[in-house]
């Protein structure tokens, strides 16, 4: 947890202010007894009770106002002070609160931030190891969790401390023998304290990576509604998230159970300390006056007071100590992610990225998953040309989806390199090297905000006539256009109100904007029937003539009339070159067209790819 306080650097100075607040108020209310034992003093004895003292009211150990020996006044006077010092600790009180709020939110905010510019770096691998539904804990509940550490730490580190001493101070002035009641209640307290923070840290673990269970279940099941509902599998779902809940529920109760144990006893051991020092009063009182040896009543009264405040102290620090497991709990967690080493480092050294020809070529390039026995490309070796189309093919499990992923730096490679505009891209920053690629990944996705929004997302500067260009190239202007708002239309979370193949098309155009070196498509074009397939295929030649394209298709007429194609199998390369030389030399190769098409569909596809062109140029 301490950690996470260098999060508090930049507004220290506030911090210290609220600190002078608290402190401030918790001596003016500290007073308040004081001067009710001097109002008591007066009633019990209206003629002597100014040889008592030199001053009526004390502050900071200098009497302020004199007795003028006319009890009615005196007691005005007293009360009238005590109002003024109530009412001024609470609007210190007030100002204390609103800063500790405001420390508490930039707290918040600050963690949070950090964690998601971490999260947001952390390679593909770790995002599977953290698991979605942790970071999104995380950065949610755990972050709340600790910011509420920090602001009751704030109300209660200075006010306890404060309080606790000033009190003992107090009693030890009045009469020090109702000291001796404490020295038996305060080892209680401080018992079962010790006990709960003990019992509570276990729980509280537990009690977090069951939130992020239920997070998890309740994400696959919102996520995945409508192929729970295809199977009838709703009562089982149902059943699942009932297990987690019930055993999150378990968990809370047993806490709650060892709270409600623990708040009694302290409660218990509160009253009877109350009721020890009247007894001990009763006991020790003869009828005497005042200000007897044996027992002063105004004193009694305070030392009560004094010792209330004593034993709300404790039950500050108490209140504290209970939430420090579970704040100590999620801030290990959140410094998991914060101290997590990038998988895909930043080089020492970067080169300076300009615009080059997005030429690509892998040298001798081996990769392997962390946990895998194998790996998943063995020594591919190959080249993208600027201009030109590059096809990836495979059966699945080939190590189609490696290869691409392996150009942004989604992963590193094992061995080898792979270049871009002849330089290693692990000597780019990350960000400069994805600013040359315009990706489409496999799974069309679109964020919650408008066509326009989503087209913008690489581009901000882009203009509505690029904006248009890149729609009419990905085949999309119709459906845009017959929309209500056209480019302004709304779009929900995922793009769950768009088709699949408008999806895809509206990620290709999304990419297109960017006017990137190197298109890479995972995949990209698997929703769209052929004709639209053909026609956008045909467009983007003409409108990224000077990139790099990489296509990764299932379809073998989607590659078809691919510049360089290369055939994966086992994460191995078997194959590169046109389609007419692969059919004769690459039986891999063969094996898949034939599977999907015979001689006379193949010649067809070819004739109708043409027509359709030409139909396209005609219009």
């Amino acid at each position: 947890m301490f950690r996470l306080f260098r999060f508090l650097k930049k507004i220290w100075w506030l911090i210290l202010i609220a600190m002078v607040c608290i402190g401030t108020e918790c001596y003016l209310g500290i007073s308040l007894p004081n001067l009710m034992s001097r109002v008591a003093a007066i009633m019990q004895n209206p003629t002597g009770y100014f040889e008592a003292w030199t001053g009526l009211v004390p502050l900071f150990g200098f009497e302020l106002i004199t007795p003028t020996q006319n009890h009615m006044t005196d007691t005005w006077i007293i009360g009238g002070v005590m109002m003024g010092f109530a009412c001024a600790a609470m609007l210190i009180a007030f100002g204390a609160s609103v800063a500790v709020s405001y420390i508490g939110a930039h707290f918040g905010r600050e963690v949070r931030h950090a964690v998601y510019e971490k999260a947001s770096r952390l390679s593909v691998e770790q995002y599977r190891w953290f698991g979605t539904a942790s970071l999104i804990t995380r950065t949610t509940n755990d972050i709340e969790q600790c910011q509420n550490m920090v602001q009751q730490s704030l109300r209660t580190m200075v006010r306890a401390p404060v309080t606790l001493i000033l009190s003992i101070v107090m009693i030890l002035t009045k009469d020090t023998r109702i000291a001796a009641i404490l020295a038996f209640s305060i080892p209680v307290i401080i018992l079962v304290i010790v006990i709960l923070f003990l019992k509570a840290m276990p729980l509280f673990a537990k009690m977090q990576t069951l939130f992020d269970k239920v997070t998890m279940v309740l994400r696959e099941s919102l996520t995945g509604v409508r192929v729970i509902r295809a199977f009838n599998q709703e009562k089982k779902e149902e059943a699942r998230f009932n297990k987690v809940s019930e055993e999150t529920q378990r968990t809370v109760v047993k806490f709650a159970r060892m709270m409600a144990f623990g708040e009694p006893v302290i409660n218990i051991t509160f009253n009877l300390t109350y009721i020890g020092i009247y007894f001990f009063a009763y006991k020790m009182y003869d009828g005497q006056t005042w200000n007897s040896v044996l027992i002063n009543f105004p004193n009694i009264l305070a030392s009560a007071e004094y010792a209330m405040e004593i034993m709300f102290s404790f039950m500050m620090f108490s209140f504290i100590l209970i939430m420090w497991p579970r704040a100590s709990v999620c801030a290990k967690r959140i410094n998991a992610v914060l101290n997590e080493p990038l998988k895909i480092p930043e080089p020492e050294n970067p080169v300076e990225a300009t615009r080059g020809d997005g030429s690509i070529e892998f040298r001798n390039v081996t990769f392997q998953f962390p946990d895998a026995e194998a790996p998943s490309l063995n020594n591919i070796s190959f080249r993208v040309k600027p201009g030109e189309t590059t096809a990836i093919i495979g059966s699945t499990g080939s190590g189609k989806s490696s290869i691409i992923n392996l150009i942004p730096r989604l992963y590193d490679v094992t061995e080898g390199e792979i270049l871009i505009d002849g330089i290693d891209v692990r000597k780019y920053r990350t960000h400069d090297l994805r600013g040359k690629i315009g990706f489409v990944p496999q799974q069309a996705l679109l964020f919650k905000g408008t066509i326009r929004s989503n087209m913008l997302f690489g581009a901000p500067d882009a203009t509505e006539e690029e904006i248009n260009e890149a729609l009419s190239v990905a085949q999309a202007s119709k459906f845009v256009a017959s929309k209500e708002n056209g480019i302004d239309s709304e779009v929900e979370q995922g793009g769950k109100n768009f088709s699949g193949g408008q999806k895809q098309r509206l990620c290709i155009a999304r990419a297109l904007v960017r006017k990137a070196e190197i298109y890479v498509f995972d995949d990209s074009f698997s929703a769209l029937d052929f004709r639209t397939d053909t026609k956008l295929r045909h467009a983007l030649k003409n409108y990224i003539k000077d990139a790099s394209i990489i296509i990764v298709a299932q379809r073998v007429s989607t590659i078809l009339d691919a510049d360089n194609i290369i055939v994966m199998n086992e994460g191995r390369v078997v194959g590169q070159g046109k389609h007419a030389e692969l059919m004769k030399s690459c039986p891999v190769y063969q094996e898949i067209v034939g599977s999907q098409l015979d001689a006379d569909e193949i010649q067809k596809t070819l004739k109708l790819s043409k027509e359709i062109i030409t139909e396209g140029g005609a219009a």
